[in-house]
């Protein structure tokens, strides 16, 4: 349970660093409400792409050593 709950502040703050390095590029071309919208669906998008291919990766090591112990 304490891992789960370490993943999921660790993506969070993945989340938020994604949100605050785009805000500002944003800000340059729309309002505040709206680059703050589109910025959080981005960073959305990006940290759920983030996840997939970190289980990916993890599924492939995995396999590499089942392999490796034949």
């Amino acid at each position: 349970m304490a891992q789960k709950m370490i993943y999921f502040s660790f993506m969070f703050g993945v989340w938020l660093v994604y949100v605050g390095s785009m805000l500002p590029i944003f800000l340059l071309f729309m309002s505040l409400g709206q680059s703050l919208l589109v910025a959080m669906i981005v960073a959305s998008v990006l940290t759920f792409l983030f996840i997939i291919v970190q289980r990916t990766f993890r599924g492939l090591h995995l396999i590499n050593q089942i392999q490796k112990n034949i």
